[in-house]
């Protein structure tokens, strides 16, 4: 006779069962890895810590290649730069280049960020503070000219303002290219978190902390976008298994100390808003996750309202959750408490 508790134990084996299979199965495609610019305002959420988590551990499994890394708001704290480097020295990869918008954002002041500091403060790491790292835009430009034509995916999962600023960007010593032809030769694909669809009744928060940079990106912005609207996030709820990552852990860190709900992030969860975004910038639009929406475009108004415009063909997606949400929770958390490839015992 089986016990209550070995009931529940084969009850959450059988449940892993459909994780580890896709894991598998993502880990058992060969490919070239994805090189990948992510761009992210982690001093604002703990979602982009997250989807460091799971970025690095694709790249961890050979899927990418992370050739720069740059932030998008001015953290209060000078420190999302050191949080950043110190998420990747956690996992080996304290190389990697990054960059800080100085400008920061010209119209909102943002609260102090809840857990970058103590991530700067508690974990290995040798990057300075954000006003003495090379700008976000030199980062960006040096990374793509360094890139073979058409092979980059640049992941955008907060505000667009650096974006923008690269678009606009004339040549340098990196590149006799302005901003809009080197995008146009280096990026294969860009993936943006923002926005919400088909449409949005209030301004989605990534829209509206640079509404111009948004509606000059939505216009201008040479290539294939696909836009993961703030819905597909919401429904997808990760972060406590993280209690099951070691106490060095920074990503872990982060989620003990961002506030959420009645707790903190790390007790039940929050949306994973970043997280799913990388997933759909190293993956791609997988069948058995996404639907796919085209043969349209994405309009924003300068209020940061978003709707998609259909008939109005442009190189733009918009991707929607097929089937339960859960699938895609078990996998980013399955690939959240990865441990470094250099620590693993399997």
């Amino acid at each position: 006779m089986f016990s209550i508790n070995s009931i529940h134990s084969l009850r959450l084996k059988l449940l892993a069962i459909p994780v580890l299979c896709s894991f598998t199965m993502l880990t058992a495609q060969a490919s070239e890895p994805v090189r990948i610019i992510l761009d992210t305002d982690i001093s604002n959420d703990c979602d982009d810590a997250g989807a460091l988590a799971v970025l690095h551990a694709l790249a961890d499994q050979g899927k990418a290649e992370i050739i720069a890394i740059v932030t998008n708001i001015k953290c209060p704290a000078n420190a999302s730069a050191a949080a950043v480097d110190a998420i990747n020295t956690y996992y080996g990869r304290g190389n990697i280049p990054i960059g800080t918008d100085k400008d920061g954002l010209k119209f909102r002041t943002l609260r102090p960020s809840s857990f970058t500091a103590a991530v700067r403060d508690e974990f290995p790491h040798d990057t300075p503070g954000d006003l003495q790292c090379p700008d976000s835009i030199d980062i960006c430009r040096k990374a793509l000219a360094s890139q073979p034509d058409h092979s980059v995916v640049y992941c955008s999962v907060g505000a667009l303002s650096n974006m923008e600023d690269l678009l606009r960007s004339s040549p340098d010593q990196h590149s006799p290219l302005n901003g809009k032809e080197l995008i146009r030769k280096k990026v294969r694909v860009t993936v943006i978190m923002g926005g919400g669809f088909p449409r949005t009744v209030s301004p989605e928060t990534n829209l509206l902390l640079d509404p111009s940079a948004a509606v000059t990106i939505t216009n201008y912005w040479p290539g294939k976008i696909i836009w993961q609207g703030y819905e597909v996030g919401k429904a997808i709820i990760t972060g406590a298994a993280l209690k099951k990552a070691g106490k060095d852990n920074p990503v872990r860190r982060a989620y003990e100390l961002r506030p959420f709900g009645e707790g903190k992030a790390i007790d039940h969860g929050k949306p994973s808003h970043d997280q799913a975004a990388v997933l759909l910038a190293v993956l791609g639009i997988l069948p058995e996750y996404w639907i796919e929406i085209s043969n349209g475009r994405v309009v924003i108004d300068s209020d940061g309202h978003s709707q998609w415009k259909a008939g109005r063909k442009k190189s733009h997606r918009y991707v929607k959750i097929k089937g339960s949400p859960r699938k895609l929770g078990d996998l980013i958390e399955h690939l959240m408490i990865q441990p470094p490839a250099a620590t693993k015992t399997f």
